[in-house]
């Protein structure tokens, strides 16, 4: 049986991350749309803005590289980053939020279409944006994943957990059944951990944890001072993390 492609995962991935994006505006109301965020409570444009705001800097560099172009360090930290993004956009209206984020989202899928197997699989090869890893994991975990964390957040903001639950398992759950390595699954696994132990459902985020440190064994030194696992730090002990 062939592997499927990288490129066709990432695709199918984002093409599912933005219908969902679709549908959750679509199931909002237009008071909902319209609302005006706070820096401690977004609103669902604030949300969209913050999005594609990420996705633009994804195609910046992306761009840049494949131009051969020096690529800018910000002197903002990522905080600072998104606080800027957030003052900028917050009293802009719905429609032209929504707008950029579809020419963005096109913008994206269109240099992913670009890219070349070996672009996407070769460790290292785009260091300014994955590292040392290869660059799909960027595309996965920057665009995929963060964007569901997103739409998750926003639910459980306000007051729909139960809702932001199922955001977040389905997200883990395509990953899971996508044909990528162990420790890319171990990776949003433990995310996902991290969200339960955040929601105080310890006995949950504790399989998942064990579950995702079997798969991604290099996440283990990690999981010791990572402070989402505060709570988890007692009752894993026996476990010799």
């Amino acid at each position: 049986m062939t592997a499927q492609p990288f490129k066709t995962i990432v695709l199918d991935l984002l093409q599912q991350g933005h219908r969902d994006k679709e549908a959750f505006l679509q199931e909002l109301s237009e008071t909902e749309r319209t609302a005006i965020g706070t820096p401690e409570l977004w609103s669902a444009k604030d949300h969209v803005a913050h999005r594609t705001f990420w996705h633009r800097d994804f195609v910046r560099k992306l761009t840049a590289i494949q131009q051969h172009q020096e690529i800018p360090e910000s002197e903002e930290d990522e905080d600072q980053l998104n606080s800027r993004n957030f003052e900028e956009h917050r009293l802009r209206p719905f429609s032209e939020i929504h707008t950029e984020s579809e020419r963005v989202h096109t913008e994206l899928i269109t240099l992913i279409e670009q890219l070349s197997e070996e672009d996407l699989t070769a460790p290292g090869r785009f260091p300014s944006i994955s590292g040392e890893r290869p660059l799909y994991t960027a595309f996965l975990g920057g665009c995929y994943e963060h964007d569901q964390e997103h739409l998750a957040q926003y639910y459980s903001d306000h007051h729909d957990l139960s809702r932001a639950i199922e955001i977040r398992e389905k997200c883990v759950s395509r990953i899971i059944e996508a044909e990528v390595p162990e420790w890319v699954k171990g990776s949003f696994l433990y995310n996902l951990a991290c969200f339960y132990a955040q929601q105080n459902q310890l006995e949950k985020a504790a399989a998942l944890l064990q579950e995702a440190l079997t798969l991604a064994p290099r996440l283990k030194e990690r999981a010791k001072s990572d402070p989402e696992l505060v709570a988890l730090r007692d009752l894993l002990e026996s476990e010799n993390l």
